[in-house]
Formats: structure tokens, sequence, C-alpha cells
């Protein structure tokens, strides 16, 4: 079928090379027309202008010389002259003296960054698409010139001071309608978080979003060996990037932050030993930063942005894995925050739960017993209805000190207190964001007032966690002893409800208590009658040894009387090999015997044949010597004759 036509594909599917290599050709194509549409070139589609520099470069056309622009261009305040008025136009942004100063300044700026943005001339347009692909590298090599600079630059924390301004004034403007500055299609690969912020410092969130796809385009890791370095930059300044929008108040809305998760999480790939050495260098950080606050009463220990990036390492990350390089360190500084940690304020409890819920996410596969989280858990659910000064009000296997039953008070819900709205209050971002201030005097105050709807908020965020836990660690045989606490205490909880006025608390909160409780008690009945107490192994009964004689009537020394039957088959062989064994001695001895025979017969014909051999031999010799002999005697009588 090689050459045959109807088996060739009309219109085959491009490969991961051509379609990236495309998309690049795509945006670069798109930022050319874009600068000549700024320099007031014509550029109505993508062919023509192609077409155009093609011929040009071809077949030796003139392009069109750069024209002197008319008064229509414009408007009435269009500046025309000769060439100093031109050169003052060209200066001015081709514009008149009818506007304001404030307006010619932000003219002017506009002016000088689409200048400072745009290409060549039209004159050399189609010598500048042959040249881009060098470009491309030429800047390639300057950035890895620079990375090995900028390497210990790269590993300080993102959160400084003047980056996080300029984040901040980033993440806070939002697109104008009267916004007309059209969104480039090329960028340069940022290197570092400061090159990050001078890149997209002048656009909106969803612009942002936009420069980070490009990139992603232009920069594919199959169009050249040295993408690879770019992306994996891109991918540690997208992740600082994520921390700092975690701390924007008011919070940034989510499909923003869902968008940026995404991008991560693709780009994690491209070089996943750099990255999950980064997210494990902000891990130790951030235990740094607990254990300080552990040791300094006051100190905020957790931040917004580090619990977004332990709920990013958690959904990028293998959690389920026995030892991890960056889970692991991640369970055990969340355990040591949930269990040491001083929950004072809301932002301290908001970011133990969204913490509990990352635990719960990474040991939903394996179901890893957590007891940290259990205890933090059952803690915050007894605030709700237990007394502080009271400590034998706080029984249970979550033990607290005086201190942290009193930094708990703010969560007990008062007599008195009515949730305004009926549904209850859902977990909010924003809860988990410090005070503007950074003085000590303030740091320690929340920054929402926990009213009764917050309280309520919360107790609905601890009973869906506990639903969720009793889901995972019901096959656990430590089951009963790990949610017996929580069984009696969603019964005191539901015993106190209707003296805080069942009526004030929303009917949600009210329903999940009562079916969360139902169904605690189900799984605990279930697992008590799947528990069987322990007991020895289990062996087959041995019988009572019999001493009784047994005596045979017909008694024969050629039968075996052995009972056991596999003993008689064992003897009954063995005997046989024997008598078997036997019988091939004898043939083998009759054998040789015969062999033997044999061979003497052998031997004695040829000892035979020739002592025959020998005696006629010696019998020739004797008639020839006794020949000899008489020849002798008769030439000796010969002589005496003659003498």
């Amino acid at each position: 079928l090689v050459y045959e036509q109807r088996a060739r594909p009309q219109d085959r599917l491009k490969t991961e090379m051509e379609a990236a290599r495309e998309e690049k050709d795509r945006l670069e194509r798109a930022e050319r027309h874009r600068q000549r549409r700024m320099e007031g070139l014509p550029s109505d589609s993508e062919l023509d202008s192609d077409s155009d520099n093609d011929d040009s470069g071809k077949k030796g056309y003139k392009t069109k010389a750069k024209r002197r622009p008319v008064a229509d261009d414009l408007g009435d305040d269009f500046a025309q002259g000769g060439d100093a008025e031109m050169e003052n136009a060209e200066a001015t942004g081709n514009l008149g003296l009818g506007l304001t100063g404030e307006e010619s300044a932000s003219d002017e700026e506009s002016g000088s960054g689409d200048e400072s943005g745009s290409g060549e001339d039209d004159d050399d347009e189609s010598g500048e698409e042959e040249d881009d692909s060098e470009v491309d590298s030429d800047q390639g090599e300057s950035v890895l010139a620079d990375s090995s600079d900028e390497e210990e630059e790269k590993r300080k924390p993102a959160a400084a001071t003047s980056l996080r301004k300029a984040a901040v004034a980033a993440a806070q403007r939002a697109p104008s309608s009267g916004h007309t500055e059209e969104l480039p299609f090329t960028f340069a690969a940022p290197a570092n978080y400061d090159a990050w912020i001078e890149l997209v410092g002048s656009y909106s969130l969803e612009q942002q979003l936009t420069v980070v796809a490009r990139l992603r385009a232009l920069y594919h890791i199959r169009l050249s060996p040295q993408n690879k370095e770019k992306l994996s930059d891109l991918c540690v300044v997208l992740t600082q990037h994520l921390a700092v929008l975690a701390e924007q108040d008011p919070p940034v809305p989510a499909p923003i932050i869902d968008g940026l998760v995404k991008h991560i999480g693709e780009l994690a790939a491209v070089d996943a030993e750099r990255f999950g050495e980064h997210c494990r260098q902000a891990v130790i950080d951030c235990h740094r930063r607990v254990q300080q606050a552990l040791r300094a009463e006051g100190e905020p220990g957790m931040r917004a942005s580090d619990v977004a990036l332990m709920r990013l390492f958690a959904s990028v990350f293998s959690s389920s894995d026995r030892f991890h390089t960056v889970i692991t360190p991640m369970l055990i500084l969340i355990s040591q925050y949930l269990s040491q940690h001083t929950f004072a304020t809301l932002r301290d409890i908001s970011c133990g739960l969204v913490l509990v819920g990352i635990v719960h996410e990474t040991q939903r596969l394996s179901r890893r017993l957590v007891p940290e989280a259990l205890n933090f858990l059952l803690a915050t659910l007894a605030a709700t209805a237990c007394h502080s000064a009271d400590a034998a009000d706080w029984d249970g296997q979550y033990p607290l000190s005086r201190r942290q039953r009193e930094s708990y008070r703010l969560l007990q819900i008062g007599v008195a207190e009515k949730c305004k709205s009926k549904k209850a209050l859902p977990m909010r971002w924003a809860w988990l964001l410090s005070p503007a201030s950074d003085s000590p005097s303030q740091r320690a105050a929340p920054s929402v007032v926990v009213t009764a709807d917050v309280k309520y908020g919360i107790l609905r965020a601890c009973l869906q966690l506990s639903r969720r836990f009793v889901d995972s660690y019901f096959q656990l045989p430590a089951f009963i002893e790990c949610f017996e606490p929580l069984q009696k205490l969603l019964a005191k909880i539901s015993e106190r409800l209707p003296k805080f006025r069942l009526q004030h608390a929303p009917a949600e909160v009210v329903d999940l208590l009562a079916t969360t409780r139902t169904y605690l008690d189900e799984q605990l009945d279930q697992a008590r009658a799947a528990r069987v107490p322990l007991k020895l192994q289990y062996h087959k009964p041995l019988a009572i040894g019999s001493f009784a004689p047994k005596f045979e009537s017909g008694y024969n020394l050629d039968v075996h009387y052995d009972p056991d039957r596999s003993r008689n088959e064992i003897t009954k062989l063995r005997r046989q090999v024997n008598k078997e064994r036997r019988g091939a001695v004898r043939e083998l001895r009759r054998d040789a015997q015969f062999v033997a025979g044999e061979r003497l017969k052998e031997q004695r014909e040829k000892d035979k044949s020739y002592a025959d051999k020998m005696k006629k031999a010696w019998s020739v010799l004797e008639a020839d010597q006794s020949d000899m002999k008489k020849m002798d005697k008769a030439r000796i009588k010969e002589r005496k004759a003659k003498i």
C-alpha cells in the first residue's frame, strides 16, 4: 500500500513538534502585523503581508517607502509639515497641540512603549522574517549565559518588599473599559521573578494568563534544547507568583488561581528535579518560620501563601508514596503545626482547617492515620460547645493546656448569638489573610470579625471534614478508639445546641450534625460487630493414646500389621527396591563371569596359535642346522682324504 494513492491520508495529524512550530510561527506573525499596525503600515491579513514580503524578496520588486502621514490618519489634530515638523510629530506620536498636557504625556508613554516593542521598518521586514530564528537563538544563548550568575538570586524569597508591592499593583489592576492597548504576541522568557514583574506589571490577571500561554507556545520544549531551562524558570516564577497572589486582599478570583495552577502542573513535568528542589526549599523555609513562631508567642506561624503552596504540592506530586521528598516533609510540618501551635485567631484556625483538608487529600488513597489532624478537629469542635475555664468539660483524647483552651474561646457559640443568614457561611480565603498592619499589637487581632455566622461556618467545615475522615479510616483496626471521642463530642454538641436556641442555628448545620452523628454511630456499630476478641491459634484436637495390647490370632512373620497405610506402602516399596537391587547385582555378576570366560577363551586361542608358529619355526631351524652340520662333516672328510 505504499504506492497506493487511496491509502495515503489526505490531512494527516500533526506531530507535537509540528503543532508547536506552527503555533510559534502564528504568534510571531501576529506580532509582526501588530507592530505594522502600530507604525501605520497596511496589514490587512497574514497572507497579504507575507506574500508582499516574499514577492519583494524573490522578484526584485521595490517595497513601498515609508509614506508621509496625511491629515485623514489621526483626525483634526494631526500635525503636517516639512521634515522638521515630521520629526516633531514623530516625537509626539503624530499628534498636534490640541491635546492637554496629561493626555499628551500618556500618549508619549504609550508611543515610547510601542516604539520600544516594535521591530524594524517595512523596508527591512522581509529580512526580519528570515532572521527570526537567529534572534530567538541569540536570546536563548544570552539567557543561558546569565542563568549561572542569577542562580543564587533565584533562591531568594519571592516575597521581597519591592517585588511584593509590584505584584500587588499588578494583581489589583483590572482592565478598564477604555483600555485600548493591544497585548503583544511574543515575549522574552523571564529568568527570575524580577523579570516576570517587569514583563506583566502593566497587565491584568486575565492578561497574565494569556501571557503564560503564549510563553509556553513560544518556548515549547520540542522547538529547542534551551527551552527546557526557560520553561523550568517559568514554572518556578509562576510558583512564586502564586504565593504572592495568595496574599492579596481582597482575594484573587478562583478562576485565575485555577488557571495558574493548571499551568504550573503542566510545566512541572519539564524539569521535575529542579521544581521538586524548589518546592522542598519552600517547605523548609516555612518550617523554619513555624519553629520561630512556636518559640516567639504572637508570631504568625503559617501564611496564606504557605497554605496555597501546600495545596499546590498536594495536587502536583504523588501523595500516596510511602516516602516523598516534598510531600513527606510537608506532612511533618503540618503535623507539627497542628499539634504545637496555639490557635488564637480566626486566621490560624482557618489555616488549620485548610491544612486538615490537605492531609485528607494526601491520605485519601493510602489511608495512613494522621492523629494530629483528628486531634485538631476534635479540639475545634469542642471549642464551639465547651467552656474554656472548665478543664473537665474538655474530656477526651485531645489534651490541651489552659492557654490553648482560652485561645479557642472565640469559637464558643453564645446563648444570645443568632445567625443572620439562613444558610451556613462557607469558609472564605479572606479568613486566611494576615491583617493589614505588621505591628505586634495588631498582628494577633483577626482581620475578620468573628460573628455567629463565622462560628457556624467553622462548625460546618469541621463536621464535613469529620465525615470525610470517617469514610477514609473506616477500615483501620483502631477505628473505634480513634472515633469514639468524636461520637461523645457530637452527642454533647447535640445536647447543648437546644440551650443555644436551636432556631438561631442554620438548618443546614443542624441537619449536617444529625446526619454525621447518625452515620458515625452506624459505622462504630459495624466496627464493633466485626471486631473479634483475640484467641489462640486453632489446632486440630489430638486423640488420647491407647495402651491396650493388640493381638493377632493368625500372626505371620511375612505379614506387616502396621496400622499406618503410608508406612506400610513405604516398607513395601523398600523391600521391592532391595529385591530389584539384588536381582540386578546377580545379573551383573553373571554378565561379568561370561565376559571373563570369553576373554579367557580368546587368550587361549591366541596362545595356542603362537605356540604352533614357534614350533614350525624351530623345526625349520633344526633342519637347517642338521644339514649344515652334515655338510661340514663331509668337507672335513674330503680334506683328510686329500692329505
